[in-house]
């Protein structure tokens, strides 16, 4: 492409008006991100103290505002990266919960390690010629052994 043909295309999308209205609302999305954070924190905090104080019992009102909330802030980062054009609230539906099954909700346990060990297979090797041994010289060790043939006695 020649410098007049990028210039030409960096004009008219420098020109579009599409692109300046996107930037103006990744400035509003950034703003409520912000926001959403901070509401995330208060969550958190709040989430923990009532667990603390109650004994393990969470807060399933405020349990379902941080799904809500993260699922919210997961769409404004979809929009911010340019990978939808589908703008959150307030310009959509406020995100409904992602609600986890009781499985998922549950911190999983380590997986347990093996007591026996893996058996591995076999490598298959190329087949070669064995390699021949060299010869040794027998000793005559004919002289040191009992004769067997006398007749034992039981």
């Amino acid at each position: 492409m020649s410098e007049e043909n990028k210039a030409f295309d960096m004009n008219t999308i420098v020109k579009e008006k599409s692109i300046w209205v996107r930037l103006l609302y990744m400035l509003l999305f950034a703003f409520l991100y912000s926001a959403a954070e901070f509401v995330i924190l208060a969550v958190v905090v709040y989430q923990f103290l009532h667990v603390l104080l109650t004994g393990g019992d969470k807060d399933e009102r405020i349990a379902n505002l941080g799904s809500q909330l993260s699922v919210y802030v997961y769409q404004i980062l979809q929009f911010q990266t340019f990978n939808t054009e589908d703008k959150p609230f307030p310009m959509a539906d406020w995100p409904e919960a992602k609600k986890l099954s009781q499985a998922e909700d549950k911190p999983k346990a380590a997986p347990r390690k093996r007591t026996t060990p893996r058996k591995t297979p076999a490598k298959k090797t190329a087949t070669r010629k064995p390699r021949a041994k060299k010869a040794e010289p027998k000793a005559d060790d004919t002289d040191n052994k009992p004769a067997d043939d006398t007749p034992k006695d039981s």
